[in-house]
């Protein structure tokens, strides 16, 4: 016959379950837990920036395929509007195309004629885009005319912030220039550095 200490015991230790059990969430109870180790780590992944390059076609509709490793950090919306220096046709995520406009406006209090970039910015944007099931995006024929023309083999690259979009040929030219005009890359940098301190 069970002693009352051991039934207390017993006791305590059916309520320690439930009340665990109550307290965690729901998705928690589902999931074995090495499932659940990899879907916190994955949603702990940091966001490294947009980096790399890529090359691809734009149909003839102006439908341009989103590099897969840009399409997670890009969320399931996003924003098409110019580059920074407006020569090329940028793709940032809804935040940082509000962090990109909020830079404009304040730029506008320091000096007005600083709305003609933030008039031309805000023209030239396309907010809420998305990907079809194909990971394709459409390209907004505006800006398509403006800076991409009726290329049809652009570069992808990554500029940190956003994904920038420009025809494959002026990419190209852009590497050359950048190796004549940095023929010591290493040298230039430490002249950065050094004018820094």
């Amino acid at each position: 016959m069970a002693n009352l200490w051991q039934i207390g015991v017993s006791w305590m230790a059916d309520e320690k379950m439930e009340r665990t059990t109550d307290e965690q969430p729901a998705d928690a109870l589902q999931l074995p837990e090495n499932e659940q180790n990899q879907k916190t780590a994955k949603e702990k992944k940091p966001f490294l920036g947009f980096v790399g390059s890529y090359n691809h076609g734009v149909d003839g509709k102006g439908r341009m395929i989103i590099p897969a490793s840009f399409r997670e950090a890009l969320g399931d919306q996003f924003a098409v509007c110019p580059t920074p220096d407006f020569k090329a046709v940028a793709i940032y995520t809804l935040d940082g195309w509000v962090k990109r406009r909020e830079e404009l406006e304040a730029l506008v209090k320091l000096d007005a004629r600083m709305q003609v970039f933030l008039d031309q910015f805000s023209k030239y944007s396309f907010v809420e885009c998305e990907t079809d099931a194909q990971g394709r995006v459409l390209l907004p024929q505006k800006i398509r005319s403006w800076r991409l023309k009726d290329v049809r083999e652009v570069d992808i690259n990554g500029a940190t912030s956003h994904i920038r979009i420009l025809p494959a040929a002026v990419s190209d030219e852009q590497d050359k220039l950048f190796d004549e005009m940095f023929t010591d890359p290493l040298a230039f940098i430490a002249q950065v550095q050094r004018g820094s301190n």
